[in-house]
């Protein structure tokens, strides 16, 4: 027997759950299928518990900052603690996000979708028929070249580990291995970050990331650029890491060298659907240029847009819009910020240097330090950078970026700016409370 639905969406990470209930309030009859835990990888192994994490080891660093001036004691990150309070959320996350979704009277499958042709998947020994698909089933590691990758841990599995291991070593240079890298050395661990290039997080302004990895370096991060890892061998005690350089045993080795569009299971050539290694292909209202009968959203899709929840959110919001309107929009990300969780954060959004020079614009760029400012000197910042790029002719904003243990405060501001193309001058004319890190906004801008 063949279940039908008008609607069934594979995943259910930030995409699907944008789709599943505006399509469920349409009256279509939906189904989410999700073979691991409901709610994707965002509340169950990334961005949410990392950030629980992340917020205890910024308490540490704050009042370790402080102590003596104030502040007694001694105060310090402790990484079986956090865990086990992480684990009070994501221990039953998933099952409310899936009772949620029953309470809307959509029904909920678990296992690997695998499609048997343009209209019908398969759910382990279930079959399930209809109008439309989406498939969100966000990213995956990637593969790697060498022998013994496949014993390296996931994102996954360090977020669940009780304990942290003496030694760790992560691979690639990438703001998973940085946001890792710095949760484990301010636990305690002896940490490693080992990759094939020569420089890291490739999509930051390159000054701020020099800034971020001096201050990692003085946490005791070693870092190891332009190695090439030959092998990894692992055993129950340790791992092994061979590269044309080194030798390098630690106790435990993640991988945080990419991810990958997760749709190896889905047997998408059953469905007509076209692909390739960068994800599904789509126009530009997220519908499969192969198989109208489906839409793609999220990370797992060939748009090339950045690998965050709130653009996933958006993707799955443009599909319901198409799916139910004969009017279809198009997907327009506009400015998306982007933070690195580290101590200090790394943040930007908008247009780099790199790529105004590229289109030939006119720009002014302020570089500040902040790092003797009120705002900072209070709470003994290292160093604290900006950069703020406006266009000559408008005034505009175009771009920014900053590190500093509030980036994510500013960078959600010229986020504001930039999607609602504000001059400096608007920007400023705001006003804010002082003191406060907003209140320095005139201090930040290239004002015309």
């Amino acid at each position: 027997m063949v279940q039908a639905y008008d609607v069934i969406i594979i995943g259910s990470g930030p995409a699907a759950m944008a789709a599943a209930f505006p399509l469920a309030e349409a009256t279509k009859r939906v189904a989410v299928i999700e073979g691991n835990r409901f709610g994707g990888t965002c509340p169950n192994f990334g961005c949410d518990p990392k950030k629980m994490l992340y917020t205890r080891s910024e308490a540490a660093w704050q009042a370790g900052k402080l102590r003596g001036t104030g502040i007694e004691g001694t105060i310090s990150f402790n990484w079986e603690d956090a865990m086990k309070e992480k684990n009070t959320y994501t221990d039953s996350v998933y099952q409310e996000i899936e009772q949620s979704l029953k309470k809307a009277n959509i029904d909920t499958y678990h296992g690997y979708a695998s499609f048997i042709n343009e209209e019908t998947v398969q759910v382990d020994h279930i079959t399930l028929s209809a109008t439309t698909f989406i498939i969100a089933t966000g990213l995956m590691p990637s593969p790697l070249p060498f022998k013994g990758a496949e014993t390296l841990l996931t994102n996954e599995a360090f977020l669940n580990l009780p304990s942290l291991p003496k030694s760790i070593a992560f691979i690639g240079g990438g703001y998973i291995s940085f946001e890792f890298a710095h949760l484990a050395a301010r636990a305690g661990a002896n940490v490693h970050i080992i990759d094939s290039g020569h420089r890291g997080l490739k999509a930051f302004d390159q000054d701020h990331v020099q800034a971020l990895i001096k201050q990692s370096e003085a946490l005791g991060i070693t870092f190891h650029w332009n190695e090439e890892i030959s092998s990894i061998e692992s055993n129950a005690h340790d791992v092994t890491i061979k590269t044309d350089k080194q030798t390098l045993t630690v106790d435990k080795a993640v991988h945080g060298a990419g991810r990958t569009p997760n749709i190896k299971k889905l047997n998408l050539e059953a469905a007509n659907i076209h692909y390739d290694e960068a994800g599904i292909h789509v126009n530009n209202t997220l519908q499969s240029i192969s198989n109208p009968r489906v839409y793609a959203a999220g990370d797992v899709t060939a748009t090339h847009s950045l690998p965050l929840t709130p653009l996933s959110s958006h993707e799955g919001s443009v599909v319901v819009h198409n799916i139910l309107e004969e009017q279809k929009q198009t997907l327009q990300q506009g400015a998306m910020p982007s933070v690195v969780f580290t101590i200090p954060k790394l943040a930007k959004v908008g247009k780099t240097k790199e790529l105004l020079d590229q289109e030939g614009i006119a720009y002014d760029v302020k570089n500040t330090t902040m790092t003797d400012w009120l705002t900072y000197s209070m709470i003994k910042e290292d160093q604290a950078l900006a950069k703020v790029y406006v266009c000559k002719k408008t005034g505009k904003i175009l771009g920014a970026d900053f590190l500093t243990i509030y980036a994510d405060q500013w960078i959600n501001l010229l986020s504001l700016a930039i999607q609602l193309e504000l001059t400096t001058e608007q920007l400023t004319s705001v006003h804010y409370t002082y003191p406060s890190v907003l209140g320095d906004s005139g201090n930040v801008l290239p004002i015309k």
